[in-house]
């Protein structure tokens, strides 16, 4: 859950947890080895298999110009996170100096490589600015993490969705269509689907709180769900703005997967084929049942691959999220900035 308490140096825990809350905790820690153990069993078995290799890490310190390919795009994924989260807090009324905001994206980074979870950094990141925020903004706050891991995997989706589109050669391909048919399909159902959940948010108002209210964890995710369409309906023009920066980095994203690919396996892989399989591959990260998506990604890339005709997609995917992984753990200096420092400035 959210932590209630705020103090000077951060965000706090109650100092005493009931019973409820401490066998809630010893479930969770529970849940948690549980996902280890597949994580592990997963990246085990395609060690023992062959199918993934741990030596090809070694690209990045060989080809310089790839360690450099790495380490921009993550620096450039820092920044467009910023000025993405910058963008949506005007919907809240909450003015931030991107250099704090920038301080707050990377401790973001870090903890989602610390924390079990990606959510964990930007939980953190949100009860900062909400920490120094009139307490009336603080839910929607809290709000635009839910808004802003939706529009991430939304302009994932379209981007996938346009690359498709645009290259003829993805459908005269045998073994590309059918991937190419899902992601577009995904991106179309994406565009109508958002489109009808908004005209419905704005037609039924406070009504649909009625119909989605009730104590299951369905009901509670539908309830979020539809109050961040509200805020989504609430500031048109910021979705837009930070829907637009964000596939800026997907585009990159897959750039650094296609050239990663034709390095490790020595293929002349298309950018457009890999743009067929990249958005699947991520999706595959959603799926709760090993930490931040590890063994499962690694297996579904190495299929997704197989499925276009090329062997190693579990390696290309085990460098490229540990290159991109590793530099997040920088995140800890301006951790240990915002302890000290104590408050966050804002722009007036």
């Amino acid at each position: 859950g959210v932590p209630r308490r705020y103090s000077a140096a951060g965000p706090t825990l109650p100092p005493e947890a009931s019973p409820p809350a401490r066998k809630r905790s010893v479930k969770s820690t529970l849940f948690f080895l549980a996902k280890v153990t597949v994580a592990v069993g997963l990246v085990g078995w395609l060690v023992q298999s062959g199918q993934l290799d741990f030596k090809a890490l070694g690209v990045l310190f060989e080809r310089p110009s790839l360690l450099a390919f790495d380490l921009g795009l993550f620096f450039l994924g820092a920044c467009i996170g910023t000025f993405r989260y910058q963008t949506l807090l005007r919907i809240a009324d909450v003015r931030v100096t991107f250099r704090t905001m920038f301080t707050l994206q990377m401790t973001a980074l870090f903890f989602n490589v610390v924390i079990p979870g990606n959510i964990g950094g930007d939980v953190v990141k949100a009860l900062y600015v909400a920490r120094d925020a009139a307490p009336e903004k603080r839910t929607t706050i809290l709000l635009l993490t839910f808004v802003e891991r939706l529009l991430g995997l939304s302009s994932l989706i379209l981007v996938g969705g346009v690359v498709c589109v645009v290259q003829p050669s993805v459908w005269s391909h045998a073994l590309l269509r059918p991937m190419a048919t899902i992601v577009v399909a995904l991106a179309g159902a994406l565009i109508v689907g958002g489109t009808v959940a908004l005209v419905l948010v704005r037609m039924l108002g406070g009504r649909l709180d009625r119909y989605t209210s009730g104590p299951s964890k369905v009901s509670k995710l539908l309830n979020q769900l539809v109050a961040s369409l509200r805020i989504v309906s609430e500031g048109p023009k910021e979705i837009v703005i930070a829907l637009l920066v964000s596939t800026l980095f997907h585009f990159g994203a897959i750039g650094l997967f296609t050239v990663l690919t034709n390095e490790i396996l020595h293929t002349d892989t298309a950018y457009s084929a890999v743009a067929t399989v990249f958005p699947l591959g991520l999706l595959s990260l959603m799926l709760p049942i090993s930490p931040a998506g590890l063994g499962v990604g690694h297996v579904a890339f190495q299929k997704l691959f197989e499925a276009i005709g090329i062997q190693g997609g579990a390696t290309v995917f085990n460098v490229f999220v540990l290159g991109q992984n590793a530099p997040a753990i920088l995140g800890v200096v301006p951790f240990l900035t915002l302890k000290k420092r104590g408050e966050l400035p804002t722009e007036a």
